[in-house]
């Protein structure tokens, strides 16, 4: 391969790199809010990022989940008590809570594509006596109000 071709392609994989980083950004404080339409099989969702925008708190989602030997789903809200740390404008984790013989597990994962705004996907999975209800991950957009 000619030096040429070679500093080509290291100038296109710095560009690539670059691009990629730059995508996350750090979130001003406040209400992020996705309205219905912004929430894949959803009605709602919102959370707040404190001041210093190091972690995601107060999330709470609307959406619809679908439980095993069941024709139809329902309404449930995810995540209220929860909280996921900020780094680099990226947020990622998959909480468990459990309480009277139910295990919950709650993803967020996603990035700040803007100070005000944010892209990801949320779920849950609840497991009661075997039986599983998923909302499956469900893609959002959320905007700072």
């Amino acid at each position: 391969m000619s030096r040429l071709r070679l500093a080509a392609v290291a100038a296109i994989a710095c560009l690539a790199v670059t691009a990629a980083v730059a995508v996350a950004a750090t979130p001003k404080a406040g209400t992020f809010k996705a309205p219905k339409g912004q929430v894949q099989r959803g009605y709602d969702l919102k959370f707040t990022v404190p001041t210093g925008g190091k972690k995601i708190t107060n999330v709470v989602a609307n959406v619809l989940e679908t439980c095993s030997g069941e024709s139809t789903s329902r309404t449930v809200t995810v995540g209220p008590g929860l909280t996921w740390a900020i780094k680099g404008g990226k947020f990622s984790g998959r909480k468990k809570e459990s309480a009277d013989g139910v295990t919950v597990y709650t993803t967020l994962k996603g990035s700040f594509t803007s100070a005000t705004t944010a892209k990801g996907i949320i779920r849950q999975e609840s497991i009661v006596a075997g039986s599983t209800c998923d909302t499956y991950e469900l893609k959002f957009t959320a905007k700072r109000g």
